[in-house]
Protein backbone atom coordinates (compact mmCIF):
# COMPACT_ATOMS: atom_id res chain seq x y z
CA UNK A 1 0.00 0.00 0.00
CA UNK A 2 2.83 2.54 1.04
CA UNK A 3 4.33 1.64 -2.21
CA UNK A 4 0.78 2.51 -4.49
CA UNK A 5 0.21 5.60 -2.73
CA UNK A 6 3.84 6.67 -2.73
CA UNK A 7 3.19 6.33 -7.08
CA UNK A 8 0.93 8.71 -6.86
CA UNK A 9 3.05 11.32 -5.15
CA UNK A 10 5.61 10.27 -7.48
CA UNK A 11 3.20 11.33 -10.63
CA UNK A 12 2.47 14.15 -8.77
CA UNK A 13 5.78 15.24 -8.68
CA UNK A 14 6.44 14.33 -11.97
CA UNK A 15 4.32 17.31 -13.12
CA UNK A 16 5.71 19.97 -11.26
CA UNK A 17 9.27 18.83 -12.08
CA UNK A 18 7.79 18.67 -15.75
CA UNK A 19 7.25 22.18 -15.61
CA UNK A 20 11.40 23.05 -14.53
CA UNK A 21 12.93 21.09 -17.08
CA UNK A 22 13.48 21.40 -20.48
CA UNK A 23 10.93 18.70 -22.69
CA UNK A 24 14.79 16.96 -23.32
CA UNK A 25 16.05 16.34 -20.30
CA UNK A 26 12.28 15.38 -18.72
CA UNK A 27 11.69 12.83 -21.56
CA UNK A 28 15.56 11.52 -21.05
CA UNK A 29 16.08 11.15 -17.38
CA UNK A 30 12.85 11.94 -15.38
CA UNK A 31 9.93 10.05 -17.05
CA UNK A 32 11.92 6.96 -17.00
CA UNK A 33 11.91 7.06 -13.61
CA UNK A 34 9.77 4.70 -11.42
CA UNK A 35 9.02 4.01 -7.66
CA UNK A 36 10.63 0.91 -6.51
CA UNK A 37 10.11 0.69 -2.81
CA UNK A 38 8.82 3.62 -0.15
CA UNK A 39 8.85 3.75 3.43
CA UNK A 40 7.67 7.13 5.54
CA UNK A 41 10.90 8.92 5.43
CA UNK A 42 12.17 7.85 1.75
CA UNK A 43 11.45 6.51 -1.53
CA UNK A 44 13.26 4.23 -4.38
CA UNK A 45 13.58 5.14 -7.36
CA UNK A 46 14.65 2.62 -10.66
CA UNK A 47 16.15 4.44 -13.18
CA UNK A 48 17.39 2.45 -16.88
CA UNK A 49 21.03 2.26 -15.94
CA UNK A 50 24.57 3.53 -14.32
CA UNK A 51 24.39 6.77 -16.59
CA UNK A 52 21.35 7.66 -15.80
CA UNK A 53 21.70 7.30 -11.96
CA UNK A 54 24.93 9.26 -11.78
CA UNK A 55 23.60 12.04 -14.24
CA UNK A 56 20.47 12.06 -11.93
CA UNK A 57 22.34 12.85 -8.68
CA UNK A 58 24.71 15.43 -10.18
CA UNK A 59 22.18 17.28 -12.08
CA UNK A 60 18.65 16.66 -10.61
CA UNK A 61 18.71 14.82 -6.55
CA UNK A 62 17.79 18.64 -5.11
CA UNK A 63 14.67 18.70 -7.68
CA UNK A 64 13.74 15.46 -7.23
CA UNK A 65 13.53 15.71 -3.23
CA UNK A 66 11.68 18.92 -3.47
CA UNK A 67 9.45 18.36 -5.41
CA UNK A 68 8.79 14.72 -3.62
CA UNK A 69 8.64 16.76 -0.47
CA UNK A 70 5.99 19.09 -2.10
CA UNK A 71 3.89 16.47 -3.33
CA UNK A 72 3.99 14.51 0.02
CA UNK A 73 4.01 17.71 2.18
CA UNK A 74 6.84 15.64 4.10
CA UNK A 75 10.29 15.46 3.59
CA UNK A 76 11.42 12.46 1.48
CA UNK A 77 14.41 11.06 0.84
CA UNK A 78 15.29 10.37 -2.77
CA UNK A 79 17.41 7.11 -3.55
CA UNK A 80 18.08 5.73 -7.07
CA UNK A 81 18.82 2.35 -7.93
CA UNK A 82 19.36 0.56 -11.17
CA UNK A 83 16.80 -1.35 -12.33
CA UNK A 84 15.10 -3.75 -15.36
CA UNK A 85 11.90 -2.18 -14.97
CA UNK A 86 12.57 1.26 -15.57
CA UNK A 87 12.71 2.48 -18.96
CA UNK A 88 15.65 0.77 -21.15
CA UNK A 89 18.16 2.58 -22.03
CA UNK A 90 21.76 1.73 -23.12
CA UNK A 91 24.34 0.65 -20.90
CA UNK A 92 27.03 3.37 -19.62
CA UNK A 93 29.79 2.04 -17.30
CA UNK A 94 29.62 4.23 -14.01
CA UNK A 95 33.34 5.93 -14.18
CA UNK A 96 32.09 7.60 -17.31
CA UNK A 97 28.68 9.25 -15.62
CA UNK A 98 28.69 11.77 -18.55
CA UNK A 99 29.08 9.98 -21.64
CA UNK A 100 26.94 6.84 -22.80
CA UNK A 101 29.38 4.42 -23.82
CA UNK A 102 28.76 2.61 -27.34
CA UNK A 103 31.08 0.18 -29.31
CA UNK A 104 33.51 1.09 -31.47
CA UNK A 105 31.19 1.23 -34.77
CA UNK A 106 33.49 0.01 -36.63
CA UNK A 107 31.41 -2.39 -38.25
CA UNK A 108 28.14 0.03 -38.84
CA UNK A 109 27.48 0.65 -42.38
CA UNK A 110 27.56 4.00 -43.89
CA UNK A 111 24.47 5.96 -43.84
CA UNK A 112 21.69 5.33 -46.23
CA UNK A 113 22.53 8.49 -48.47
CA UNK A 114 24.81 10.90 -48.36
CA UNK A 115 28.47 11.19 -46.46
CA UNK A 116 30.23 8.81 -44.33
CA UNK A 117 29.72 9.70 -40.63
CA UNK A 118 32.92 10.53 -38.73
CA UNK A 119 33.87 6.96 -36.73
CA UNK A 120 35.50 8.90 -33.88
CA UNK A 121 32.09 10.90 -33.47
CA UNK A 122 30.28 9.24 -31.22
CA UNK A 123 28.58 10.12 -28.26
CA UNK A 124 30.83 8.45 -26.12
CA UNK A 125 33.72 10.68 -27.25
CA UNK A 126 32.27 13.69 -26.88
CA UNK A 127 33.41 15.54 -23.41
CA UNK A 128 30.58 16.98 -21.94
CA UNK A 129 30.43 20.33 -19.74
CA UNK A 130 28.19 23.28 -18.50
CA UNK A 131 29.06 24.83 -22.12
CA UNK A 132 26.99 21.68 -23.77
CA UNK A 133 25.69 19.53 -21.44
CA UNK A 134 21.94 20.59 -22.79
CA UNK A 135 22.88 20.30 -26.66
CA UNK A 136 24.64 16.93 -25.96
CA UNK A 137 21.24 15.92 -23.73
CA UNK A 138 18.76 16.89 -26.52
CA UNK A 139 20.79 15.23 -29.10
CA UNK A 140 20.79 12.23 -27.07
CA UNK A 141 17.25 11.90 -26.47
CA UNK A 142 16.74 12.55 -30.20
CA UNK A 143 18.88 9.65 -31.12
CA UNK A 144 17.35 7.43 -28.65
CA UNK A 145 14.87 4.51 -29.50
CA UNK A 146 12.74 5.43 -26.17
CA UNK A 147 12.72 9.27 -27.00
CA UNK A 148 9.19 10.74 -27.20
CA UNK A 149 9.96 13.93 -28.49
CA UNK A 150 9.86 14.22 -32.12
CA UNK A 151 10.61 18.23 -32.43
CA UNK A 152 13.49 18.89 -35.16
CA UNK A 153 17.03 19.75 -33.13
CA UNK A 154 18.96 22.97 -34.69
CA UNK A 155 22.58 22.72 -33.15
CA UNK A 156 23.97 26.03 -32.96
CA UNK A 157 27.53 26.34 -32.63
CA UNK A 158 30.78 28.14 -34.22
CA UNK A 159 33.45 26.26 -36.02
CA UNK A 160 35.36 23.89 -34.28
CA UNK A 161 32.91 23.37 -30.87
CA UNK A 162 31.20 20.16 -31.93
CA UNK A 163 28.07 20.56 -33.37
CA UNK A 164 28.97 18.15 -36.41
CA UNK A 165 30.06 15.75 -33.64
CA UNK A 166 26.97 15.83 -31.96
CA UNK A 167 24.95 15.52 -35.34
CA UNK A 168 27.06 12.60 -36.13
CA UNK A 169 26.98 10.48 -33.08
CA UNK A 170 22.94 11.09 -33.31
CA UNK A 171 23.50 8.61 -37.08
CA UNK A 172 25.26 6.30 -35.47
CA UNK A 173 23.44 5.77 -31.70
CA UNK A 174 19.94 5.39 -34.44
CA UNK A 175 22.30 2.95 -37.09
CA UNK A 176 23.52 1.06 -33.72
CA UNK A 177 19.60 0.46 -32.21
CA UNK A 178 17.97 0.70 -35.68
CA UNK A 179 19.78 -0.86 -38.23
CA UNK A 180 16.68 -0.76 -40.19
CA UNK A 181 16.52 3.23 -40.49
CA UNK A 182 17.46 4.79 -42.56
CA UNK A 183 19.86 7.76 -42.24
CA UNK A 184 21.01 10.53 -44.10
CA UNK A 185 23.40 12.63 -43.68
CA UNK A 186 23.95 15.83 -45.80
CA UNK A 187 25.12 18.78 -46.26
CA UNK A 188 23.05 22.11 -47.11
CA UNK A 189 25.43 22.34 -50.13
CA UNK A 190 25.00 18.57 -51.05
CA UNK A 191 21.52 18.69 -51.03
CA UNK A 192 20.98 22.04 -52.92
CA UNK A 193 23.63 20.35 -55.95
CA UNK A 194 22.01 16.94 -55.85
CA UNK A 195 18.62 18.60 -56.45
CA UNK A 196 20.12 20.74 -59.69
CA UNK A 197 20.99 17.35 -60.88
CA UNK A 198 17.91 15.62 -60.39
CA UNK A 199 16.34 18.70 -62.30
CA UNK A 200 18.81 18.50 -65.06
CA UNK A 201 18.46 15.03 -65.72
CA UNK A 202 14.88 15.21 -65.16
CA UNK A 203 14.85 12.66 -62.13
CA UNK A 204 13.01 14.95 -59.53
CA UNK A 205 10.09 13.01 -58.87
CA UNK A 206 13.22 10.10 -57.67
CA UNK A 207 14.58 12.60 -55.83
CA UNK A 208 11.07 14.23 -53.90
CA UNK A 209 10.55 10.56 -52.81
CA UNK A 210 14.40 9.89 -51.77
CA UNK A 211 13.99 12.45 -49.15
CA UNK A 212 9.76 12.68 -48.18
CA UNK A 213 8.69 8.74 -48.16
CA UNK A 214 12.62 7.03 -47.35
CA UNK A 215 14.16 8.73 -45.28
CA UNK A 216 13.53 7.92 -40.96
CA UNK A 217 16.10 10.89 -40.16
CA UNK A 218 17.79 13.58 -41.80
CA UNK A 219 20.77 15.04 -40.30
CA UNK A 220 21.25 18.69 -42.70
CA UNK A 221 24.55 20.21 -41.65
CA UNK A 222 25.56 23.83 -42.25
CA UNK A 223 21.81 25.27 -43.55
CA UNK A 224 23.04 28.79 -43.69
CA UNK A 225 24.27 28.08 -47.01
CA UNK A 226 20.30 27.79 -48.15
CA UNK A 227 20.72 31.48 -47.83
CA UNK A 228 19.37 32.65 -51.51
CA UNK A 229 18.72 29.18 -52.55
CA UNK A 230 15.23 29.66 -53.22
CA UNK A 231 14.58 26.99 -55.39
CA UNK A 232 16.55 24.42 -52.84
CA UNK A 233 14.35 25.91 -50.36
CA UNK A 234 10.68 25.50 -51.01
CA UNK A 235 11.86 21.97 -52.29
CA UNK A 236 13.20 21.51 -48.52
CA UNK A 237 10.40 23.32 -46.66
CA UNK A 238 8.19 20.32 -48.47
CA UNK A 239 10.26 17.89 -47.67
CA UNK A 240 10.54 18.81 -43.99
CA UNK A 241 6.96 19.26 -43.71
CA UNK A 242 7.17 15.57 -44.90
CA UNK A 243 9.15 14.29 -42.59
CA UNK A 244 7.53 15.92 -39.66
CA UNK A 245 4.03 14.69 -40.25
CA UNK A 246 5.45 11.07 -39.86
CA UNK A 247 7.35 11.83 -36.61
CA UNK A 248 11.04 11.37 -38.60
CA UNK A 249 14.30 12.18 -36.99
CA UNK A 250 15.72 16.12 -37.89
CA UNK A 251 18.78 17.48 -36.79
CA UNK A 252 19.95 20.74 -38.46
CA UNK A 253 23.59 22.73 -37.44
CA UNK A 254 24.49 26.14 -38.33
CA UNK A 255 26.76 28.56 -37.25
CA UNK A 256 23.64 31.49 -37.11
CA UNK A 257 20.73 31.08 -35.43
CA UNK A 258 17.82 30.76 -38.27
CA UNK A 259 16.81 34.99 -37.93
CA UNK A 260 20.30 35.71 -38.97
CA UNK A 261 20.44 34.09 -42.19
CA UNK A 262 19.76 36.25 -45.10
CA UNK A 263 17.93 35.90 -47.86
CA UNK A 264 16.14 32.73 -45.91
CA UNK A 265 12.12 32.38 -46.75
CA UNK A 266 9.93 32.90 -43.84
CA UNK A 267 8.31 29.67 -44.37
CA UNK A 268 11.82 27.80 -44.39
CA UNK A 269 12.91 29.76 -41.17
CA UNK A 270 9.67 29.26 -39.53
CA UNK A 271 9.94 25.42 -40.11
CA UNK A 272 13.96 25.67 -38.60
CA UNK A 273 12.14 27.52 -35.81
CA UNK A 274 9.76 24.68 -35.11
CA UNK A 275 12.44 22.40 -32.99
CA UNK A 276 15.02 22.99 -30.02
CA UNK A 277 17.15 25.01 -31.00
CA UNK A 278 20.15 24.27 -28.44
CA UNK A 279 23.77 26.08 -28.60
CA UNK A 280 27.21 25.22 -27.82
CA UNK A 281 29.45 27.73 -26.23
CA UNK A 282 33.29 27.49 -25.95
CA UNK A 283 34.99 25.18 -23.34
CA UNK A 284 35.80 26.54 -19.82
CA UNK A 285 39.60 25.95 -18.02
CA UNK A 286 37.90 22.78 -16.37
CA UNK A 287 36.37 21.29 -19.40
CA UNK A 288 39.67 22.10 -21.95
CA UNK A 289 41.40 20.23 -19.17
CA UNK A 290 39.39 17.25 -19.98
CA UNK A 291 39.79 18.11 -23.88
CA UNK A 292 43.46 18.07 -23.31
CA UNK A 293 43.71 14.64 -21.38
CA UNK A 294 41.12 12.88 -23.90
CA UNK A 295 43.29 14.07 -26.80
CA UNK A 296 46.50 13.12 -25.21
CA UNK A 297 45.36 9.77 -24.50
CA UNK A 298 43.89 9.68 -28.47
CA UNK A 299 47.94 10.72 -29.17
CA UNK A 300 48.94 8.07 -27.11
CA UNK A 301 51.58 10.65 -25.06
CA UNK A 302 51.55 11.27 -21.29
CA UNK A 303 50.81 15.01 -20.49
CA UNK A 304 52.01 16.00 -17.02
CA UNK A 305 49.21 17.97 -14.76
CA UNK A 306 51.27 21.15 -15.15
CA UNK A 307 51.67 21.60 -18.53
CA UNK A 308 48.04 20.44 -18.98
CA UNK A 309 47.09 23.09 -16.55
CA UNK A 310 49.06 25.57 -18.86
CA UNK A 311 47.92 24.46 -22.11
CA UNK A 312 44.03 24.90 -20.95
CA UNK A 313 44.99 28.29 -19.36
CA UNK A 314 46.56 29.55 -22.73
CA UNK A 315 44.35 27.99 -25.90
CA UNK A 316 41.21 29.58 -24.69
CA UNK A 317 39.36 29.67 -28.62
CA UNK A 318 38.23 26.80 -30.33
CA UNK A 319 38.82 22.89 -29.06
CA UNK A 320 40.53 22.91 -32.35
CA UNK A 321 43.58 25.22 -30.74
CA UNK A 322 43.65 22.30 -28.20
CA UNK A 323 43.90 19.92 -30.70
CA UNK A 324 46.99 21.32 -32.43
CA UNK A 325 48.69 21.63 -29.52
CA UNK A 326 48.83 18.05 -29.04
CA UNK A 327 49.55 17.30 -31.93
CA UNK A 328 52.35 19.77 -31.95
CA UNK A 329 53.52 18.01 -28.30
CA UNK A 330 53.42 14.82 -30.19
CA UNK A 331 55.31 15.91 -32.85
CA UNK A 332 58.17 17.30 -30.69
CA UNK A 333 57.96 14.20 -28.68
CA UNK A 334 58.71 11.88 -31.70
CA UNK A 335 61.50 13.92 -32.87
CA UNK A 336 63.07 15.40 -30.36
CA UNK A 337 63.05 12.09 -28.40
CA UNK A 338 62.63 13.77 -24.83
CA UNK A 339 59.72 13.86 -22.48
CA UNK A 340 56.93 16.74 -22.47
CA UNK A 341 57.54 19.10 -19.94
CA UNK A 342 56.53 22.97 -19.88
CA UNK A 343 59.21 24.70 -21.85
CA UNK A 344 57.97 22.18 -24.59
CA UNK A 345 54.25 23.37 -24.15
CA UNK A 346 55.25 26.67 -24.10
CA UNK A 347 57.26 26.54 -27.28
CA UNK A 348 53.98 24.87 -28.90
CA UNK A 349 51.90 27.55 -27.31
CA UNK A 350 53.52 30.54 -28.29
CA UNK A 351 53.89 29.27 -32.47
CA UNK A 352 49.63 29.00 -31.97
CA UNK A 353 49.14 32.28 -29.90
CA UNK A 354 51.45 33.67 -31.84
CA UNK A 355 50.18 32.90 -35.59
CA UNK A 356 46.46 33.55 -34.34
CA UNK A 357 47.38 37.14 -33.07
CA UNK A 358 49.15 37.62 -35.77
CA UNK A 359 47.13 36.29 -38.64
CA UNK A 360 44.46 38.93 -39.88
CA UNK A 361 41.91 39.62 -42.53
CA UNK A 362 44.63 41.92 -44.65
CA UNK A 363 47.63 39.40 -44.13
CA UNK A 364 45.28 37.07 -45.62
CA UNK A 365 44.02 39.68 -48.34
CA UNK A 366 48.05 40.41 -48.86
CA UNK A 367 48.76 36.39 -48.84
CA UNK A 368 46.07 35.91 -51.81
CA UNK A 369 46.92 38.81 -53.46
CA UNK A 370 50.55 37.91 -54.13
CA UNK A 371 50.07 34.13 -54.85
CA UNK A 372 47.42 35.35 -57.86
CA UNK A 373 49.67 38.45 -58.87
CA UNK A 374 46.60 40.55 -58.30
CA UNK A 375 45.67 44.19 -56.31
CA UNK A 376 43.86 44.51 -53.19
CA UNK A 377 42.05 47.68 -55.16
CA UNK A 378 40.99 43.97 -57.43
CA UNK A 379 39.49 42.62 -54.87
CA UNK A 380 37.41 45.29 -53.77
CA UNK A 381 36.55 46.70 -57.23
CA UNK A 382 32.99 45.48 -58.40
CA UNK A 383 34.67 42.73 -61.20
CA UNK A 384 33.20 40.00 -61.83
CA UNK A 385 35.89 38.32 -64.06
CA UNK A 386 36.93 34.68 -62.92
CA UNK A 387 40.60 36.20 -62.67
CA UNK A 388 39.33 38.57 -59.93
CA UNK A 389 36.31 36.98 -58.29
CA UNK A 390 38.48 34.02 -57.12
CA UNK A 391 40.87 35.72 -55.25
CA UNK A 392 38.31 37.27 -53.71
CA UNK A 393 36.39 34.19 -52.65
CA UNK A 394 39.61 32.27 -51.56
CA UNK A 395 40.09 35.26 -49.58
CA UNK A 396 37.05 35.32 -47.74
CA UNK A 397 36.68 31.80 -47.31
CA UNK A 398 40.35 31.82 -45.66
CA UNK A 399 39.33 34.88 -43.70
CA UNK A 400 36.50 32.89 -42.48
CA UNK A 401 38.27 30.29 -41.33
CA UNK A 402 41.51 31.49 -39.43
CA UNK A 403 40.07 35.17 -38.51
CA UNK A 404 37.16 35.88 -35.64
CA UNK A 405 35.85 38.37 -38.20
CA UNK A 406 32.34 37.97 -39.08
CA UNK A 407 30.43 37.53 -41.88
CA UNK A 408 29.56 41.55 -42.59
CA UNK A 409 33.02 42.28 -41.14
CA UNK A 410 34.61 40.28 -44.12
CA UNK A 411 32.14 41.11 -46.16
CA UNK A 412 32.55 44.82 -45.53
CA UNK A 413 36.56 44.45 -46.27
CA UNK A 414 35.62 43.41 -50.35
CA UNK A 415 32.75 46.12 -50.44
CA UNK A 416 30.51 42.90 -50.54
CA UNK A 417 27.39 42.00 -48.25
CA UNK A 418 27.33 39.37 -45.69
CA UNK A 419 25.23 37.12 -47.88
CA UNK A 420 28.50 37.31 -50.92
CA UNK A 421 31.10 36.47 -47.87
CA UNK A 422 28.74 33.42 -46.97
CA UNK A 423 28.13 31.82 -50.77
CA UNK A 424 32.04 32.48 -50.98
CA UNK A 425 32.79 29.99 -48.06
CA UNK A 426 30.15 27.64 -49.65
CA UNK A 427 31.90 27.72 -53.18
CA UNK A 428 35.52 27.12 -52.20
CA UNK A 429 33.92 24.20 -50.04
CA UNK A 430 32.93 22.46 -52.62
CA UNK A 431 35.23 23.22 -55.03
CA UNK A 432 38.09 21.60 -52.27
CA UNK A 433 35.76 18.63 -51.61
CA UNK A 434 35.36 18.17 -55.35
CA UNK A 435 38.92 18.54 -55.64
CA UNK A 436 38.03 21.41 -58.52
CA UNK A 437 40.13 23.95 -60.01
CA UNK A 438 40.40 25.91 -56.62
CA UNK A 439 41.45 23.11 -54.15
CA UNK A 440 45.55 23.58 -54.59
CA UNK A 441 46.02 26.95 -54.13
CA UNK A 442 43.69 26.69 -51.31
CA UNK A 443 45.34 24.19 -49.23
CA UNK A 444 48.74 25.41 -50.41
CA UNK A 445 47.85 28.67 -48.98
CA UNK A 446 46.22 26.83 -46.15
CA UNK A 447 49.33 25.20 -45.28
CA UNK A 448 51.38 28.59 -45.53
CA UNK A 449 49.03 29.81 -42.67
CA UNK A 450 49.34 26.60 -40.02
CA UNK A 451 52.92 26.65 -40.72
CA UNK A 452 53.02 30.24 -39.44
CA UNK A 453 54.97 31.42 -42.52
CA UNK A 454 52.77 34.25 -43.67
Amino acid sequence: MMTDSMRLVWEKAKEAIRSQVPDQGYLMWIDPLKVLKAAEDSVVLGCPNPLAKKWLMDHYRGLLESAMREAAQRPLKVLLEVAECAAEAPEAPEEAPQQLCLPAFADIPRPSSGRLLNRDFTFDSFVVGDCNDFAYSAALSVASKRSKLHAPLYLLAQTGLGKSHLSQAVGRQVMQESPEERVFYITAEDFTNEMIGALNTGTISSFKEKYRRNCDTLILEDVHFLSGKNRTQDELAFTLDSLMETNKRLVFTSAYLPSEIPKMHDSMRSRLNAGVISSLEAPDFRMRMRILQRKANSAKIALPMDVAEFMASELTGDIRHLESGIKGLAARNSIMGRGIDLKMAREVVGNIVRNRKALTLGVITKMVCKYYRVTEEDLRSRSRKQAIARPRQVAMYLGRRYTDQSLQAIGRSFNRYHATALHAVGVVERHIREHGDMREPVLFLCGKIESGEF
